[in-house]
């Protein structure tokens, strides 16, 4: 079995902002994001983590160093954790009590070259089953709609069904997939912490330590 702790990016000057980007350079941490990485770092020290893997957009590559750096792992860059391509909404501010998403679903708004809730659930989880060989945990960096729309694909859950998810900068998700089963199973969505709870259930792949 292969333990999968998606982190999403901490908060970004395009998340201040309100500007949607799916560019690889620009929109760097804040100083607050930065924070959030480290203090994800530190709660990702509880488990015994064996590689990390990130989008190559900035504001996650640089959540991934900031994390590589605590844990003394080199984050590789895989480009399936990229964020959704956004089309002609790339650079664009939003009001995210007007959101753009429920306006495309209720066909108020058209948007070109905006990738498919389908592409992402395809993209994320041929990243996953290309892990499968692992029996280890492994630390993945990516956004928030394709971490989204992996937990989409587990569930079979389209875009809009899954508009709820709630996944915070630098929040943890929790994703253990067996092969041999092909089964998923889901500790943890959008979380703060690692906590005693969900330790219990993932002690195999706990640090331990001799006293």
């Amino acid at each position: 079995m292969v333990l999968l702790l998606f982190i999403r990016h901490g908060q970004s000057e395009s998340n201040v902002n309100k500007i949607l980007s799916h560019d690889i350079n620009g929109y760097p941490l804040t100083n607050e994001g930065k924070l959030q990485a480290k203090k994800t770092a530190d709660e990702l020290k509880k488990i015994r983590i064996s590689k990390i893997f990130t989008s190559p957009v900035l504001r996650a590559y640089q959540t991934a160093s900031i994390i590589g750096n605590e844990l003394g792992i080199i984050p590789i860059i895989d480009d399936r954790l990229r964020e959704r391509g956004l089309g002609e909404l790339n650079n664009k501010k939003f009001d995210p009590n007007d959101h753009w998403k429920l306006k495309l679903t209720k066909g108020q708004i058209e948007v070109k070259g905006l990738e498919s809730w389908d592409s992402m659930k395809k993209r994320l989880s041929e990243f996953v089953y290309s892990l499968a060989d692992n029996d280890c945990a492994i630390v993945v960096v990516s956004h928030y709609d394709p971490i989204r729309a992996l937990i989409g694909y587990i569930l079979d859950l389209d875009d809009l069904s899954a508009y709820g998810i709630s996944l915070p900068n630098a929040s943890i998700t929790t994703v253990e997939f067996e092969k041999d089963k092909n089964m998923f199973k889901i500790h943890s969505i959008g979380s703060p912490i690692i906590s005693q709870s969900l330790l219990s259930k993932l002690n195999r792949y706990i640090i331990t330590i001799n006293t």
